[in-house]
């Protein structure tokens, strides 16, 4: 094997080296190692450094290297890398399960990192004000003033729990294009869309949070909006 060093750096580590001359009409051919001014790697010429100069090109060294040891090294290497991946990702989890003021947007993004309603459960710890939950694939943040002690029948999805575990809203523009998908008991805000049972609505007026789904009979907060002017 040979190792391609530019600058001190190493640029390449290949089999065998391409190596190339020019030739009289100006192209680059390949030649044997005696004949070569450069080599030839990815689909760019290198300049061997000590031989004759070649126009724009940058000068490299090429150094012979122990087949071997290189594997050994990569193989270390690989494993340290995916050790030091394992441990970052335990510090995340860590982090974002311990932290308090995760934005919305952020914790959206890494769902899987936080706790889950059954591990919580086993633990049977207070979880702190702000903290937030997975409940079944569902992100909630702890609203209670000083944090809730989990109890089994009590989850964050469950009727009359609002006051302790809001549902964080999906990222979406709220347009008439890009609807907000309405879970129970979300805060839903005057003059934006969203969607439920495939259905866009117009939210006409703060319900915070809301308990009465899109469509719901007689609710005038709701106004169903036309499916084909949804897709307009």
């Amino acid at each position: 094997m040979y190792r391609i060093v530019k600058d001190g750096a190493e640029l390449a580590l290949i089999e065998a080296p391409s190596y190339v001359r020019k030739a009289e009409n100006g192209c680059f051919v390949l030649c044997q190692e005696a004949e070569a001014t450069g080599i030839a790697h990815n689909g760019t010429v290198y300049h061997l450094l000590g031989r004759e100069e070649l126009e724009g090109a940058e000068s490299v060294i090429l150094e012979a290297a122990d087949a071997g040891a290189e594997i050994q090294t990569t193989k270390e290497s690989a494993a340290n890398n995916a050790k030091l991946s394992g441990q970052l990702s335990a510090a995340a989890r860590l982090y974002v399960q311990t932290a308090a003021d995760v934005p919305d947007e952020t914790a959206l993004e890494m769902p899987d990192l936080f706790k889950t309603w059954e591990e919580v459960l086993a633990e049977g710890k207070t979880v702190a004000e702000n903290s937030i939950i997975n409940d079944g694939g569902t992100l909630y943040r702890v609203v209670s003033p000083g944090g809730v002690l989990p109890q089994a029948h009590q989850p964050p999805h469950g009727e009359g729990m609002l006051a302790v575990y809001r549902p964080i809203d999906t990222v979406h523009a709220g347009t008439q294009e890009d609807p907000i998908p309405w879970v129970y008991g979300m805060d839903c805000t005057n003059g934006l869309y969203y969607s439920y049972n495939a259905t866009v609505y117009l939210c006409k007026a703060d319900m915070k949070p809301c308990v009465w789904a899109p469509g719901t009979a007689g609710l005038w907060q709701w106004e169903a909006v036309d499916a084909m002017e949804a897709e307009a």
